[in-house]
């Protein structure tokens, strides 16, 4: 598919449809289509718009796309399918929450995070007790997914999959030793966060509106957190987003200036 496809996410009201309508005023040269993401059953409703976008708008089409965590892997594939088939060459710009069925649904090009000012740490980080139960129900619900591929691949497999043999607790060093690997690091990062928050890990660009949110006195240590993660997440070797702090409110500003030459290479058409 030639399609380029760009994926906006984030907290409800940080600030997702300002930076779209930013990319679309001042970036995009082409209008991209644009998609709308939404749980179905949830409490957002459709707005109350013409089938095609008035002339000028700034999009070449908008779609309110409704969608299931079960459905997902068909529903946003086959939309831009049908995108791809009027305009081979598109670009595509999606707007959604921060739902986590969405951040696999698809092999995006680009992504883009936004979230709101953060009066406290809590707000995006959990705390150290819910951090190691979190990260405890992973490595169990990995053992038990490592003992199912294994059971299925081993040439006696059988219908039971549970291992063979009861195994100890890890130790505090086969704890260690396995957070202190590039899969350990990975996966006691987002256990850190909380869930809203992952898909700032995967962004190529992380934007923070003080627009949206309060300050609180745990407000910069909590930006600071944020900045040491990702910087932390370099060194293992992936590449990381951008961060921004800026008032999506306010444009004229050098740090929007420097936001939009971070997201200028997202509004290209396809290949």
């Amino acid at each position: 598919m030639a399609l380029s496809v760009t994926f906006v996410s984030g907290l409800r009201r940080s600030g997702k449809s300002a930076v779209i309508q930013m990319m679309v005023d001042q970036l995009w040269k082409a209008p991209p289509h644009y998609l709308r993401m939404v749980l179905a059953g949830g409490d957002k409703l459709a707005p109350k718009r013409p089938a095609k976008p008035p002339d000028n708008c700034g999009v070449a089409s908008a779609r309110w796309v409704e969608y299931d965590s079960e459905h997902i892997f068909e529903v946003l594939p086959n939309t831009l399918a049908l995108i791809h088939r009027g305009d081979r060459y598109g670009s595509v710009v999606i707007e959604a929450d921060a739902d986590p069925a969405l951040r696999p649904a698809y092999p995006y090009d680009h992504r883009v995070f936004t979230m709101p000012l953060p009066a406290t740490i809590d707000e995006v980080f959990r705390d150290p007790t819910d951090a190691a139960d979190e990260l405890k129900k992973a490595l169990d619900d990995t053992a038990a997914f490592a003992s199912e591929i294994f059971g299925m691949l081993s040439r006696d497999a059988s219908d039971d999959f549970e291992p063979r043999e009861e195994r100890a607790d890890l130790t505090s060093t086969q704890m260690r030793g396995f957070l202190y690997s590039p899969l350990g690091d990975e996966l006691a990062t987002r256990i850190l966060l909380r869930q809203p928050y992952h898909g700032l890990l995967e962004s190529d660009v992380i934007i923070v509106n003080t627009a949206s949110g309060r300050r609180g006195v745990e407000t910069d240590e909590c930006l600071h957190r944020i900045s040491h993660l990702l910087e932390r997440l370099r060194v293992i070797g992936e590449r990381r987003g951008e961060l921004f702090i800026c008032d999506l409110a306010h444009p004229d500003t050098k740090v929007l200036k420097l936001l939009l030459k971070a997201l200028k290479p997202m509004c290209h058409s396809g290949k």
